[in-house]
């Protein structure tokens, strides 16, 4: 299947661009497993339980942002997760198309987390919850693009880079929702309420509404 190999290329090139020899080179015998005999199950392996992928992190000296290392990261669990996929409907002797692939990958997160000061009842959320709410069908579709026209390298520069023009078009469009809920987007989650001063902050989780452009507070 062509884009298991694409797939397995593009997360040595991942990689290779944060000078993660040792793993690069895990993934590159893999691959050339899978080109000279349609082999699998080595990848698989190397992510499960037991696999060496099991502990690996990207080190923060990799990055020039932490945003730039969360979008990397994502990346790289989006192509993971596309891999082991992918491996499976092979060894099950199925194959899927483009089509299936977009339908099926990257959801929409429906959930935004942030939290609650326990004293003022104020809500807030910050930078990086909200490019995790946005993230998964970004990066998903970016993959399918790439998978589809043979582009996936450059997609994932794009990413990576955090350069994609839909990634502030998304977060605009949640920040909205947030002002529309009266939720407080910090750059940071904070350690003390930006409204009152009190310390006592609690997490909590706010629900995509479907109805309007608002999120619904959950066990708040």
């Amino acid at each position: 299947m062509e884009f298991y190999e694409v797939t397995l290329k593009g997360m040595k090139k991942i990689l290779d661009d944060c000078k993660e020899e040792t793993y690069s080179e895990i993934v590159g015998k893999c691959l050339a497993k899978w080109q000279s005999d349609k082999d699998v199950k080595c990848m698989l392996m190397e992510f499960s339980d037991n696999g060496r992928f099991r502990t690996f992190r990207f080190r923060p000296t990799d990055f020039s942002s932490v945003e730039q290392a969360f979008w990397t990261n994502q990346l790289f669990g989006g192509l993971v997760a596309m891999m082991i996929q992918l491996g499976g409907f092979i060894l099950d002797g199925k194959t899927v198309g483009i089509d299936f692939i977009r339908s099926n990958f990257g959801r929409p997160t429906d959930v935004l987390t942030g939290c609650k000061c326990r004293s003022c009842g104020k809500f807030f959320t910050s930078a990086l919850d909200i490019d995790k709410y946005i993230s998964l069908p970004i990066i998903a579709k970016r993959i399918a693009d790439g998978l589809e026209n043979g582009s996936l390298d450059e997609e994932i520069n794009i990413i990576m880079s955090v350069s994609a023009p839909e990634i502030e078009k998304e977060r605009n469009r949640a920040k909205l929702r947030c002002i529309n809920t009266n939720i407080i987007v910090a750059e940071e989650k904070p350690l003390i309420c930006q409204s009152c001063g009190n310390k006592k902050i609690d997490l909590c989780k706010f629900l995509r509404s479907v109805k309007a452009p608002v999120f619904v507070p959950l066990n708040s």
